[in-house]
């Protein structure tokens, strides 16, 4: 029989080709809705007055996404230079929006620092940008926001 040991939401990690090394504070509302067609009417009714229904999948509501927020270091800029290549020329960015999209990997670890969770990102892409307030009377340490959108969200683990 397994042994039922809870998972920490405190360890994980976030990572995207060639971005890694990060501080993660948070990974949050990893979201994804599958579309299905004709699941709204029924298809037919059968010998015995069984009623037949058809549901189908047809892909995501919307691309999946989720937030990330990375504590900013000294120097570090590889998350916005990022988030600005996939931004079009128009917005003030690289406009290199296909060329610029990773693949990645949100990681959970149980408390041996074992992994134990993986959800494997394809195609992703940082959708928007935000950054903590600033304040004399704050203590917070300084957080990047960035939404990250995504072709596809798999757990393989």
């Amino acid at each position: 029989m397994a042994n039922l040991q809870p998972i920490p939401t405190s360890r994980f990690y976030v990572e995207f080709d060639g971005i890694t090394e990060k501080m993660i504070k948070s990974v949050t509302e990893v979201n994804f809705t599958g579309k299905l067609a004709g699941h709204d009417k029924p298809v037919s009714s059968t010998k015995g007055g069984k009623t037949l229904w058809q549901t189908t999948s047809s892909g995501f509501e919307e691309n999946p996404n989720f937030t990330v927020e990375v504590f900013l270091r000294e120097g570090d800029m590889q998350m916005y230079n990022w988030f600005k290549a996939v931004m079009p020329k128009s917005e003030g960015g690289d406009g290199n929006w296909s060329g610029s999209r990773k693949a990645g990997a949100i990681v959970g670890y149980n408390s041996a620092d074992e992994e134990v969770l993986r959800w494997s990102i394809t195609n992703a892409w940082p959708k928007s940008y935000k950054v903590s307030d600033f304040g004399a009377d704050k203590s917070d340490l300084c957080v990047e926001t960035y939404e990250i959108v995504c072709e596809q969200i798999n757990r393989t683990k």
